[in-house]
C-alpha cells in the first residue's frame, strides 16, 4: 500500500476539497444573498423598479364651497396648476446638440435641415444647455429666479420638482405652447391644484378664514371645518419608458380625487355688509386704538346672522397687514429680525375674530342680567323705589361706589334704576342675591363656559377667584365690573332674555350640502337650558323698551317704526389706565322687535378717543344697523304718522313742467314751491329729482330767467339742538334731513355733524343731512 502513496496527490487532494469547499460557501453565501434580495428586500427593490419606470401625479381634490344662507359663494376653489420639472429627464447637452437628437431619426436631408432650423429658431442662444433655456423659460413665465430654477435642476436624480404652485390656467396655457414647440413635454410638467378664491375680498373675514399654500385652512371657519371642506386627492399613476417618456394608457392607473363638502353658514351676506358699513364708521369716527366688534344674531336660534371686527384683512391677500397696522409696523424702531417680529405680531392681532377671542368688562349692558336674576327669585318689586343719592357704601369696601351721575338720581323704581343705569341700585340688589345666587346665575346664563361657537380661538371668560370671591366682587359684578366676558357670550346671555329665558348655542354652520346644493344636514338648535321664566323676560322687554322710547337713557338706540329694547355700557380698562390717562370700552347691546324678538345685536368700540361712553360712541350704531337689518329680514314696520312726515317725499323731476303744475303737484305732496325767475316753465330745479325733502319742505324751481341767482352758503349747526339746527337751515333757504329719527324724537339731542361742511355754496333748497345724538342723562 505505501509504495501507491504519493505526497504531491495528497496535497492535489487537500487543494480539491479546500476549493469544493470555498465554491460551497460562495454558494451558500450567494443563496443568503439572493435570499435576502429577494425575500428579504424584496418590497424595497419592488418599490424601487416601479419608481424607477412608473410616475405618479397628485391629483388635489377641489376644497368645498362656502355659502352664506341665501347660497351666495363667500369661499370657492378653482382649477389652477402647479408646474414642475423632472430633472431626471433633462439632457445634459446643449441646445444644439439636444436639437440634433430631435432630427436625427429624419432621413430626408432637406426635411432634416428645415426641422433643425425650425427647431433652432425658437430659441435665442443655442450654445447654451437645455437646463439654462429652461430655466430662462420658466423664470421669465412664472417670474421666479432662474437661480432657483437651476437649483431644482440640478438635482438629476429627481423626477419631479416644484417650480410654482397655484398657476392660474391662463398663464400655463401659454407654457404648454412653448413646452410643445420645443419638445420638452419629458422634461416640463403640470399637475392640477385647487386655489382658494374669496370673490368678497375682506367681507367677514374672520368669520370665514383663509388657507395656506397647502389648502388647509388656518383660521375661522376654514380651520374649523377643515376635514369636511378638504376632501381626499387623488392620483394618477403612469408607466414611463428610461427616458422618461409616457407610455402607452393601458399602462395607466386614475384614482379620482373626493371633493370636499360644500357647507352653507348662517351668515347673511347682506347682514353682514351692514355690519362692515357701519364698523367701518364706527372705527373711523371713534378712532378706536384697540379695535370695534359687532355680531347679529337670531334670538331663538343663535344662528349668526352677522358678526364683524374692523380692521380687517383681504382674504386673497392676508399677509398684508391694513393701513392702520402698516402705519405702526412703519414706526417701530429696532432691528430687522425685530421688524419681522413685530409684523408677525401685528399679522396675529388682524387674524383675531375680536368678538370670539378677546374678553371686556361688559359695563352696565349687564344689568340686564343682574335684572333678570332678581326678577327671578323675587327679589324686586315694579313699585318699590330706591333713593339714589350718588354714591353707597359697602362693608369691605374703603370707598364709597358712586353711580355714573354724581349728584344721583333721587327716587327712582326699579324700571327707572335700570333704564337710567343707577349703579347703587344694582349694588343693593346684589346684596340680596347674595354671593352663592348671584354666582348661580351667572354660571346658569353660561359665563363659566365656552358658547361652543364653531369658530376656533375662543377665550375663557374671567371671573373672581371663587376661593376669595366676596360681597363687593358681587357688587362691582352687578354693575359689570371688575371681571371680563367675551362678547359672544355676552350676547347669548342678552339672548336668553330675549328668546323668553333659553340659553341656546350660537352657530355659524347652518347645513352641509351636496353636489346639487340640496341639504344633506342641517344644523340643529341647540337650547342648553332654560335660565328664568318667559313672564320675567316680557318685564325686562318692555322696561329696555321704554328706556329707548321715552324717557330712559338710551334713545340713541332708537329705530324709527320699530320696537327696540337696548342697554349701553361703558367699562374703565383698569389694567392700562392710569391717573392721568384712561382707556375705555363702550358698548351697546339690543334686541328687536321689543315685543316679540328676533334679532339681537351686539356693538363693541374698544379704546375710543375723545366721545368714549356707549350710548354716544355705540348706540348710534346699533340704530343704524337695525334700520337696516329688521326690514331686510322682513320685520315689518309700524311708523306713526309723524315718523312718515318725518321719512321726506321723494321729489320728481319738473324740467319742462309749466309752474302751475308744479306748484299744484309740491301742494299735494305737501311741500312748498319757491319760484325764481319771470318764466312759465322749470328749466332746472333743487333739489334734484329723486331726492327726499321733509313734508313742509320747500323745492326752488328755476325758469330761464332766474339760472343766474345766487347760491346759499351752507351754515354750521354742529353742537345745536335739534330746535335750532333746524330753525338755522330753514332760514338760510335750505332743507333738513333728520338722520334716524324725527324732530320729536331728536329733542334735547345735539347735532354732531351734517352733510354738507359749512362755508359750501350749494343751490337754495338743497337738503342738509344732520345726524344728531342724545349727550344729556348719559347712562354709563
Amino acid at each position: 500500500m505505501l509504495e501507491n502513496f504519493h505526497p504531491g496527490r495528497l496535497k492535489l487532494n487537500k487543494r480539491c476539497s479546500f476549493v469544493l469547499a470555498l465554491f460551497v460557501l460562495c454558494a451558500l453565501l450567494m443563496a443568503v444573498r439572493l435570499f435576502y434580495l429577494q425575500i428579504i428586500q424584496f418590497d424595497q427593490y419592488q418599490s424601487n423598479t416601479v419608481n424607477q419606470y412608473m410616475k405618479e401625479t397628485v391629483i388635489q381634490a377641489k376644497r368645498g364651497t362656502i355659502f352664506d344662507r341665501n347660497m351666495k359663494q363667500l369661499a370657492v376653489s378653482t382649477t389652477v396648476e402647479r408646474v414642475f420639472v423632472s430633472p431626471n429627464t433633462i439632457p445634459n447637452a446643449t441646445v444644439a446638440d439636444y436639437v440634433e437628437s430631435l432630427v436625427e431619426k429624419i432621413k430626408n436631408a432637406d426635411g432634416k435641415k428645415a426641422e433643425r432650423a425650425r427647431l433652432l429658431s425658437l430659441f435665442s442662444d443655442s450654445s447654451i444647455t437645455v437646463a439654462q433655456d429652461i430655466a430662462n423659460e420658466l423664470s421669465a413665465y412664472l417670474e421666479v429666479e432662474k437661480s432657483f430654477v437651476l437649483e431644482k435642476i440640478a438635482k438629476t436624480h429627481r423626477a419631479d420638482e416644484t417650480i410654482k404652485n397655484k398657476v392660474e390656467l391662463t398663464l400655463t396655457a401659454e407654457i404648454k405652447k412653448m413646452v410643445s414647440a420645443k419638445k420638452y413635454t419629458n422634461m416640463i410638467h403640470f399637475a392640477e391644484q385647487s386655489k382658494r378664491y374669496y370673490q368678497w375680498g375682506s367681507l367677514a373675514s374672520h368669520v370665514i378664514g383663509f388657507t395656506g399654500t397647502d389648502g388647509y385652512g388656518l383660521s375661522g371657519v376654514e380651520a374649523y371645518y377643515n376635514t369636511l371642506l378638504t376632501g381626499e386627492n387623488g392620483k394618477i399613476i403612469a408607466a414611463q419608458d428610461a427616458v422618461g417618456n409616457d407610455m402607452n394608457t393601458k399602462y395607466e392607473s386614475y384614482i379620482d380625487a373626493v371633493d370636499g363638502t360644500d357647507i352653507m353658514l348662517t351668515i347673511d351676506w347682506t347682514c353682514q355688509s351692514i355690519l362692515e358699513k357701519y364698523m367701518e364708521e364706527a372705527l373711523a369716527e371713534s378712532q378706536a386704538q384697540n379695535r370695534v366688534a359687532a355680531i347679529a344674531m337670531d334670538v331663538k336660534t343663535g344662528e349668526i346672522l352677522g358678526m364683524c371686527t374692523k380692521p380687517d384683512f383681504d382674504l386673497n391677500d392676508p399677509y398684508t397687514l391694513d393701513q392702520i397696522s402698516e402705519a405702526l409696523w412703519d414706526a417701530f424702531v429696532g432691528s430687522e429680525e425685530e421688524k419681522k417680529a413685530e409684523k408677525v405680531r401685528l399679522l396675529n392681532e388682524l387674524w383675531k375674530n375680536k368678538a370670539v377671542t378677546e374678553l371686556y368688562e361688559p359695563g352696565s349692558t349687564f344689568k340686564i342680567i343682574t335684572s333678570a336674576m332678581v326678577l327671578e327669585e323675587n327679589l324686586v318689586t315694579s313699585t318699590e323705589r330706591y333713593n339714589c343719592v350718588g354714591h353707597i357704601s359697602i362693608p369691605g369696601l374703603s370707598t364709597p361706589i358712586h353711580c355714573h351721575k354724581r349728584s344721583g338720581h333721587g327716587s327712582l323704581d326699579f324700571e327707572g334704576a335700570l333704564g337710567f343705569s343707577c349703579n347703587p341700585f344694582f349694588v343693593v340688589m346684589s346684596q340680596r342675591l347674595g354671593t352663592d345666587l348671584f354666582y348661580k346665575y351667572y354660571k346658569a346664563f353660561g359665563y363659566t363656559e365656552k358658547t361652543e361657537v364653531d369658530i376656533y380661538g375662543e377665550a375663557s371668560n374671567l371671573f373672581f377667584d371663587l376661593h376669595t370671591y366676596s360681597s363687593v366682587d358681587a357688587a362691582c359684578a352687578a354693575f359689570g365690573q371688575n371681571f371680563k366676558i367675551t362678547p359672544i357670550s355676552h350676547l347669548r346671555a342678552i339672548c336668553a332674555v330675549a328668546n323668553g329665558g333659553y340659553l341656546v348655542t350660537p352657530h355659524v354652520l347652518k347645513a352641509t350640502l351636496d353636489e346639487e346644493g340640496n341639504v344633506v344636514e342641517e344644523y340643529a338648535t341647540e337650547s342648553k337650558r332654560q335660565v328664568i321664566s318667559t313672564e320675567n323676560c316680557k318685564i325686562l322687554w318692555e322696561y329696555l323698551y321704554r328706556s329707548v322710547e321715552e324717557n330712559g337713557g338710551n334713545k340713541n338706540a332708537k329705530v324709527q317704526g320699530y320696537k327696540v329694547a337696548a342697554k349701553t355700557g361703558t367699562s374703565t380698562k383698569t389694567e392700562i389706565s392710569t391717573d392721568d390717562e384712561k382707556f375705555y370700552v363702550a358698548s351697546c347691546v339690543a334686541f328687536a322687535p321689543a315685543d316679540d324678538p328676533e334679532v339681537a345685536v351686539i356693538v363693541l368700540v374698544d379704546e375710543p378717543v375723545g366721545a368714549y361712553y356707549g350710548s354716544t360712541v355705540a348706540a348710534p350704531y346699533v340704530s343704524k344697523i337695525l334700520t337696516e337689518i329688521l326690514p331686510y329680514l322682513g320685520i315689518e314696520p309700524e311708523y306713526t304718522e309723524e315718523d312718515i312726515a318725518s321719512m321726506g317725499v321723494v321729489v320728481p323731476d319738473y324740467t319742462g313742467k309749466s309752474l302751475t303744475y308744479i306748484s299744484s303737484n309740491l301742494q299735494n305732496k305737501g311741500l312748498v314751491a319757491e319760484i325764481v325767475g319771470n318764466g312759465t316753465v322749470a328749466v332746472a330745479q333743487s333739489p334734484a329729482a329723486g331726492t327726499k325733502v321733509t313734508v313742509g319742505g320747500k323745492v326752488v324751481i328755476y325758469t330761464e330767467e332766474g339760472l343766474a341767482q345766487p347760491t346759499v352758503t351752507v351754515p354750521n349747526v354742529v353742537g345745536l339742538s335739534a330746535a335750532e339746527a333746524n330753525r338755522v337751515i330753514i332760514n338760510a333757504g335750505l332743507n333738513i334731513e333728520i338722520v334716524a329719527g324725527t324732530l320729536a324724537d331728536m329733542q334735547g339731542a345735539t347735532a354732531i355733524k351734517q352733510s354738507i361742511a359749512k362755508g359750501e355754496k350749494v343751490l337754495p333748497g338743497t337738503v342738509i343731512k344732520v345726524d344728531f345724538r342724545h349727550l344729556d342723562g348719559v347712562t354709563e
